[in-house]
């Protein structure tokens, strides 16, 4: 039996050249002039092989192969394109619209037949496949409704990828970001709470997830349930205990009388890229609903990743700016910024923070003896015990050499002794041990607090710099306190 050959051309010379040389090389030859006739007699004449022009109007090429691979009782089918279009970009593209073959349209008609006659025999069409959709046609005579179907489907789906890619602009206004995504999100999703969260790379940055109650004034203990439930998801793939919540959109007035345990269905989806959490989303109703079923979810959800995974990336380059590449601790510079800002704030607000400054003791002989590297690694293991030694409120930085720095906000030079003496004894007691070589570290430290003697952030500074250089001239691995005038 011959193979049907569908082709579509809209220059009749072409046509009618194209149809004569395939007719003489056996093949049985049905034509159309544009996609949208070609999509139709798909349906009605059930081809072995579409042979298609690119440059059409209303429907291109393109076009016509995408929709013939994008329903599956026709992806099947194998496409050859044609065209004068000769740059890598048109290759490319005939390919990712799913073409078998992406030919010139100077190509002999011989050697057309031969890539057709190799394109059937790679991609034979089954008779069970054919009767499949012979019986499709049959049951569903209107060609042109799925046609219509399948260009609303393929132009909703643009609509809606453009408006998430459209809130890459505010990436660097993560409030207004989250108000942005839930309002496109409440526009095609049902919910009664949803939850928006962006992991950060800094370990000591809040987790915060951002709750949209569609305006309606639920409960602190619901919205602390919902808290809960995410992020014990999220823990799976990521230490993220301490967090809270913050409502973005919710009225104040009468709360509605409801509990966490009316919220019949969810879904928390972690949102994970190179092994890393980079945030979450969650979705709650009181009624029934299988979210995963919806219809445009795996696009949403891929351009939510994207959005998410951008938001990331900016957050991290603004946060490896900050760091000091060792220690991952803060740099001089985030902590200069750092002091004036706490100093700044506890002049507005008086309240109490404390600042310690540490030096390892005879670093240089460690450098000398065992060699950089070990005093890097000795450094490195020194900022991970601190990181262990205080809270995630308190902000850790290296000052420069072997002095790192502890700035404690909302503590006074009482409460801050017992983090500060903790870390000194966690050094003097951990066992450094770098390539098989074991060695003792011990450091020495100066504390002050915001005294109302100080009237600058330097006068902070240079207090626990001196602090510490007692604690260095009274024999070393000590704590010394700033004595206020």
């Amino acid at each position: 039996m011959a193979a049907k050959i569908l082709l579509v051309e809209d220059s009749d010379t072409q046509l009618k050249f194209l149809k004569e040389g395939l007719t003489s090389n056996g093949f049985e030859v049905e034509t159309a002039t544009n996609g949208a006739e070609a999509y139709k007699k798909i349906f009605e004449y059930v081809p072995d092989l579409v042979v298609s022009d690119i440059m059409m109007p209303v429907i291109d090429g393109y076009q016509l192969c995408r929709m013939i691979k994008n329903v599956d009782e026709t992806k099947k089918i194998p496409v050859v394109l044609l065209t004068v279009l000769d740059k890598k970009i048109d290759s490319f593209w005939g390919k990712k619209a799913g073409a078998q073959l992406f030919l010139s349209k100077s190509i002999d008609v011989n050697e057309l037949v031969r890539n057709i006659n190799a394109t059937l025999r790679r991609y034979p069409v089954s008779d069970e496949y054919k009767a499949a959709l012979t019986m499709k046609a049959q049951t569903d005579n209107s060609a042109q409704t799925r046609l219509n179907t399948i260009l609303n489907d393929l132009l909703l789906k643009s609509v809606f990828a453009n408006e998430f890619r459209n809130l890459s602009d505010f990436l660097n206004y993560e409030r207004i970001l989250v108000e942005k995504l839930f309002s496109l999100l409440s526009s095609f999703v049902e919910y009664s709470v949803a939850g928006i969260f962006f992991a950060s790379p800094d370990d000591f940055a809040e987790n915060i997830l951002y709750l949209d109650t569609l305006g309606r004034n639920l409960s602190k203990n619901v919205l602390s349930d919902i808290r809960f439930d995410f992020f014990r998801k999220m823990e799976e793939l990521k230490s993220v205990k301490d967090s809270k919540f913050e409502v973005v959109r919710m009225l104040l007035g009468k709360e509605i009388d409801y509990q966490f345990t009316d919220l019949k269905s969810k879904i928390i989806i972690p949102l994970v890229f190179d092994k890393k959490l980079i945030g979450g989303i969650c979705f709650y109703t009181r009624q029934d609903m299988d979210y995963a079923s919806f219809r445009y979810f795996d696009i949403m959800i891929g351009e939510l990743l994207s959005i998410f995974k951008m938001k990331y990336q900016y957050t991290e380059k603004e946060f490896m700016s900050v760091l000091d590449g060792l220690t991952g601790l803060y740099n001089r510079r985030q902590f200069e910024i750092s002091l004036e800002q706490e100093h700044n704030r506890s002049k507005r607000h008086p309240s109490d923070f404390s600042l310690a400054i540490l030096d390892i003791d005879f670093f240089k002989k460690v450098n000398d003896t065992f060699g950089h590297q070990y005093g890097d690694y000795v450094l490195k293991t020194v900022a991970d015990l601190m990181k262990t030694a205080f809270r995630k409120t308190d902000l850790l930085y290296r000052y420069g050499g072997e002095e790192l720095v502890m700035i404690m906000p909302e503590t006074n030079i009482e409460g801050a002794v017992i983090p500060v003496q903790r870390l000194r004894r966690m050094i003097e007691e951990y066992d450094f041990d770098y390539n098989g070589v074991k060695t003792k570290v011990t450091a020495s430290i100066g504390l002050t607090m915001n005294f109302q003697e100080f009237n600058t952030a330097a006068d902070i500074l240079k207090s626990a710099d001196e602090a510490l250089y007692k604690a260095k001239e009274s024999g070393r691995n000590r704590v010394v306190l700033h004595e206020q005038q």
